[in-house]
């Protein structure tokens, strides 16, 4: 089998080819709204302590719905649930665009459509990721699937940021809605064509959400890989991933540079981050992912210093290259070692949980990164995220060696 054939052999199963072109279509637009969002409340506020809250507020859905959304990914159809989901996307890029056309957008409905999203996301994340394992017919392939699905984000997140930075800088932010919108529609054909076969045990079905959530936390707190692993990625996310809200005011304040360069920062992350996630597709087992994990964890905090110390706009484009590379490296071999482990039937619950690591941190470290940021300066702010994830991640990484995994994925 050749290299290429063996990087994409997710493809040969049709649910997969399907799965895969409607969710890289969707992502490219969700990253250009994003995009738009992030300037568009820079512009109206000016204020890093703004941008901070108004991305605080609109993800806190994540954190209180998205340990749910794993019991109901275990207790409903998944096919159902795919469809239903990527329909309410359009109808908030819908809502958008027609406020922003008009010239209503403020950052008060910017904030209520936030959480609208992001009710919407919270559903989102566990469901896709535990529904990999059924979208390919062989569970050796599981891994392959996986690091695809960080393809079609990282691609999503080269392309996306550099067709809003220019949407912006050429025909406004409303445009970049519309994009999103019409970005949208292939993916509910492609996902209304998947075919999702599922053997639910009665038991999940007849339990209340509660029992079910609990059955699910304890079997994430007692586990101890899958214990060390969502605390490895919420601290991550905490400390690493809040880049695209600072990286505006980077560009802003430290290189003075416009929305373009922005989306150009961005698109540079995204190119690292395929790079690994392409690399980690050919991986048919769990053989050194943690030392690969912790090999991320090391070089996005150093970029994350070098940022800090830099106002040239070509080194940061390479510094936030190693960014991108760093953060796939950690995320994507997380994700595997994560789902080399987990039990079938709990499967949504585990990566609720993980998607909670993923997705909470993140909206809490807006507010304290914007915070920071107000009040020791944007530069400043990198250095100490970037330190403070570096000790963080030796830590946990001595721990993670001392325990045993699954060699097949």
């Amino acid at each position: 089998m050749s290299i290429f054939k063996d990087m994409f052999r997710a493809f040969k199963y049709r649910n997969f080819r399907l799965f895969f072109p409607g969710l890289a279509i969707s992502q490219i637009g969700i990253w250009v709204q994003n995009v738009s969002i992030n300037w568009l409340v820079y512009d109206i506020s000016k204020s890093s302590l703004v941008m901070g809250t108004v991305l605080f507020v609109n993800t806190i859905p994540l954190m209180l719905l998205t340990p749910f959304a794993g019991v109901i990914a275990d207790k409903f159809s998944r096919h159902k649930l795919l469809l239903m989901v990527q329909i309410l996307f359009a109808t908030q890029a819908f809502l958008m665009t027609f406020l922003s056309f008009m010239g209503w957008l403020r950052i008060w409905n910017i904030m209520a459509l936030g959480v609208f999203l992001n009710c919407i996301a919270a559903i989102d994340m566990p469901l896709r990721q535990s529904t990999f394992v059924f979208v390919v017919d062989n569970k050796e392939d599981l891994g392959n699937a996986i690091s695809l699905n960080s393809t079609c984000f990282n691609l999503a997140r080269l392309v996306g940021p550099s067709i809003g930075g220019l949407l912006i800088a050429g025909v406004g932010v409303s445009v970049g809605f519309l994009f999103n919108f019409l970005c949208l529609v292939p993916s509910i054909i492609l996902v209304k064509k998947m075919k999702i076969i599922e053997n639910k045990p009665q038991t999940i079905q007849q339990e209340s959400f509660f029992e079910g959530l609990k059955e699910g936390l304890i079997y994430s707190i007692k586990t101890p890989q899958i214990r060390t692993l969502i605390l490895y990625l919420g601290l991550y996310c905490f400390l690493i991933l809040v880049y695209p809200m600072l990286l505006p005011i980077y560009t802003a304040e430290v290189l003075g540079k416009n929305a373009d360069t922005l989306g150009f920062l961005l698109g540079a992350a995204g190119v690292g981050s395929l790079i690994s996630s392409l690399l980690l597709a050919t991986k048919h087992d769990t053989k050194n992912l943690r030392l690969i994990v912790y090999l991320g964890v090391v070089l996005a905090c150093l970029c994350y210093i070098g940022l800090g110390f830099t106002t040239n706009s070509k080194i940061a484009l390479l510094l936030m290259f190693g960014v991108g590379l760093g953060c796939t490296t950690v995320l994507t071999p997380e994700n595997m070692l994560l789902q080399s482990i987990v039990d079938n039937d709990k499967r949504g619950r585990v990566l609720g949980m993980n998607a909670l690591a993923f997705l909470g941190p993140s909206a809490l470290s807006s507010l304290f990164a914007g915070a920071l940021s107000h009040m020791s300066g944007i530069s400043h702010t990198f250095i100490i995220l970037g330190t403070l994830m570096l000790i963080c991640g030796s830590i946990l990484t001595y721990k993670l060696l001392k325990l045993p995994f699954n060699r097949k994925i």
